[in-house]
């Protein structure tokens, strides 16, 4: 089982494993409770952690570059890794190279009250001291039996830019032209 060898007998012509080994093989913790005389096979808590990033003033379209006067908006989600349900007790903060953490909230960002979109939303203002280039960070999720991490890919259209009004501007008149 996950490539570990599990010892198994045959016992009235049925394989019997021991159900520590089972659980021990497939990244389980076993718990025994003696007075009720049972087994419990515990699975350490993962959460899948994913999201992205769009501006305030841009309508919920993903994006990552922005300027003074914006502000980012992170939008994450936190699912159960083995149910796949939203973990709603989670707490969710974005950490980042600044140094700063930012709380997350969960909320309903649906337009269509009769489909919930449930997610974590957390706001940074970019403000003319907002130090420009690369804006690294991450977002961590915690339940009390569980956690989860995300990180963006380490590649340009992943990682969030601020630029100077001038840049940004910049970049849009040099756009390249049909056949360039």
């Amino acid at each position: 089982m996950n490539g570990t060898a599990i010892d198994v007998k045959l016992k009235n012509g049925v394989p019997v494993a021991l159900l520590r080994s089972v659980a021990q093989a497939s990244g389980a913790a076993l718990e025994w409770d003696g007075r009720s005389g049972t087994a419990r096979i515990v699975f350490a808590g993962q959460l899948n952690v994913y999201g992205d990033t769009v501006s305030q003033l841009g309508e919920c379209v993903i994006q990552n570059r922005f300027v003074p006067g914006d502000t980012i908006v992170f939008r994450m989600r936190a699912t159960n890794a083995l149910t796949g349900k939203v973990a709603e007790d989670a707490k969710l903060q974005v950490r980042l190279s600044t140094g700063e953490v930012l709380d997350m909230q969960l909320g309903n960002h649906s337009p269509d009250p009769q489909h919930p979109e449930m997610f974590w939303t957390a706001a940074y203002p970019v403000t003319d001291q907002t130090p420009k280039g690369t804006l690294a960070y991450s977002v961590t999720a915690r339940t009390a039996t569980a956690k989860g991490e995300f990180k963006p890919f380490n590649v340009l259209p992943s990682l969030l830019t601020i630029v100077s009004p001038d840049q940004a501007a910049g970049s849009e008149s040099a756009a390249p032209t049909q056949g360039e």
